[in-house]
């Protein structure tokens, strides 16, 4: 499968944010990045707001990105609260019935879901299924219409891989397994909504939030240790003393111009 310039940048940013390669202290620009990896300043610009949205990175407004610190406890436990949080959601919406929007939105991820999957490995499209993912999730949240829920939840989403848009699939490769598990889940939390089984869709819900959790937890700590240890490879390239040779390689099959 051959990925966009933007999807390289995203894997290969996050690779570098995890394996301590970027400093958690000091703002970091696109000129910076850019430099880094040896491309252009638009994909750039677009993985470092995809990263911000998983919560890897943090914009400060009049400074650009800062790096968050990572380690696979404080994921598992955010996983935790989002699990509980996002199980009693379900069982609001499942006692309290489901819309017909609602219920039609649901559907339509659904839909979106197996047509995606449909399309096999070589031509997944991980952009498309972070965004399905994102308003299955959120429209359950939303149908709850419990405000602070809702806002316990944004909380939570702020912390790193913590967005409705991550999935369990870190590499640039899908692991089709998973995504039909998670398909399946969907299917299944939506059967139990529409049918107002509100114990069965609190608990299908917390497994499948929890299972990815576990998924994330582990691939970290397998990859990149306990923690991610804190770097500075990017202030040392900033100012000349290193380069990233071999991200540079990997990345210049697919050039691109501002």
């Amino acid at each position: 499968m051959k990925l966009t310039l933007v999807e390289k940048a995203v894997e290969k940013l996050r690779v570098a944010i995890l394996n301590g390669e970027f400093s958690t202290g000091p703002s970091i620009t696109e000129r910076q990045v850019s430099e880094y990896l040896g491309i252009s300043r638009t994909p750039v610009r677009a993985a470092l707001q995809t990263l911000s949205n998983e919560g890897l990175l943090v914009y400060e407004a009049q400074r650009g990105y800062r790096v968050r610190s990572v380690n696979h406890e404080t994921i598992s436990e955010a996983h935790m609260v989002r699990a509980a949080l996002e199980a009693l959601a379900s069982q609001i919406v499942a006692e309290t019935g489901l819309s017909a929007e609602t219920s039609a939105t649901l559907e339509a991820c659904v839909a979106e879901g197996r047509d995606l999957l449909g399309k096999g490995a070589a031509r997944f499209q991980h952009e498309e299924w972070r965004n399905m993912n994102n308003r299955f999730h959120q429209t359950i949240v939303d149908a709850a219409g419990n405000e602070t829920l809702s806002n316990s939840l944004a909380h939570v989403a702020l912390m790193p891989m913590m967005s409705f848009k991550v999935i369990a699939t870190i590499g640039a490769s899908p692991n089709m397994v998973l995504l039909e598990g998670s398909q399946r889940d969907h299917e299944q939390i939506l059967s139990c909504l529409q049918a107002g089984q509100s114990m069965r869709a609190s608990n299908r819900m917390q497994e499948h939030i929890l299972f990815a959790g576990d998924l994330i937890s582990k691939d970290i700590r397998r990859q990149y240790g306990e923690s991610a240890p804190t770097g500075s490879a990017l202030a040392d390239h900033a100012a000349g003393t290193t380069k990233n040779e071999n991200t540079k390689t990997e990345l210049d099959d697919a050039s691109a111009i501002d």
